[in-house]
């Protein structure tokens, strides 16, 4: 029976036989896995159903010939991250994004990285918004389109923000471009619908949000991962408030 050792949060679990569930983990080695988790659905308490929770950074074992392994020995790396409001929906949200985006055992060394510092950050902003308990709410956003642009990047979408698609020639700060999925940036009319600014795309390119560029990164994210993740709504933006 072959054994694999890794370490990786649990981004997904579902009821799975009489007592069982069968989790999804983000890792480290192997990307996005899959196994059964015996025993972690009965009726009184369980170790395993304590430590098989959302977002609960695991080192664990899996074993088994098959592609669905089944989880061995596991132990917390460290305590549950606190997060509430739009910054836990907000992981929720990057773990939907890893379920309907990341192929099975495909490691994805610069992601997993990325989405480590995205829920460290979402708790950093989750506990400032307590502190000053104002009502606007913690700003998720740059932190949101910093992963989504990390993903593409991985998964071979991510568009050129520094050179129109067509010509070659570099983005220019006052023209106008229409973005297309799968192949980038093309010169239009100021008027086009959808148009967007050369000087947001090349802030974008620098992981600057501001003004435009903020709104601007948010369609261009949503149209990009259109092909990848089909337009089947995600449950996750639904939790967010509207305000």
């Amino acid at each position: 029976m072959s054994r694999l050792q890794a370490s990786g949060y649990v981004i997904h679990r579902r009821p799975y036989r009489e007592t069982s569930m069968l989790v999804d983990f983000f890792t480290r080695q192997y990307g996005r896995i899959s196994a059964v988790v015996k025993g972690a659905r009965g009726a009184g308490k369980s170790d395993r159903k304590s430590l098989i929770q959302p977002l609960q950074l695991l080192s664990f074992e899996l074993s088994g010939r098959s592609q669905l392994k089944n989880l061995g020995l596991a132990e917390a790396l460290h305590s549950p991250l606190k997060l509430d409001g739009n910054c836990l929906y907000s992981a929720f949200y990057l773990n939907e994004l890893l379920i309907r985006a990341v192929p099975e055992t495909e490691p994805m060394s610069l992601l997993f990285e990325q989405y480590q510092q995205s829920l460290l950050h979402l708790q950093s902003a989750s506990t400032q918004a307590d502190i000053s308990n104002t009502n606007n709410g913690p700003d998720v956003e740059p932190i949101l389109r910093d992963f989504e642009l990390m993903l593409l990047q991985e998964l071979g979408y991510l568009p050129d923000f520094e050179y129109s698609a067509d010509t070659g020639e570099a983005i220019h700060p006052e023209g106008h471009y229409t973005f297309i999925a799968e192949q980038g940036f093309v010169a239009c009319p100021a008027q086009q619908p959808f148009a967007l600014l050369g000087q947001d795309l090349i802030a974008i390119a620098h992981k600057r949000y501001e003004s435009g560029a903020r709104k601007a990164a948010k369609y261009i994210c949503r149209q990009a991962l259109l092909p990848i993740i089909g337009d089947k709504p995600l449950k996750s933006r639904e939790l967010f408030i509207k305000r």
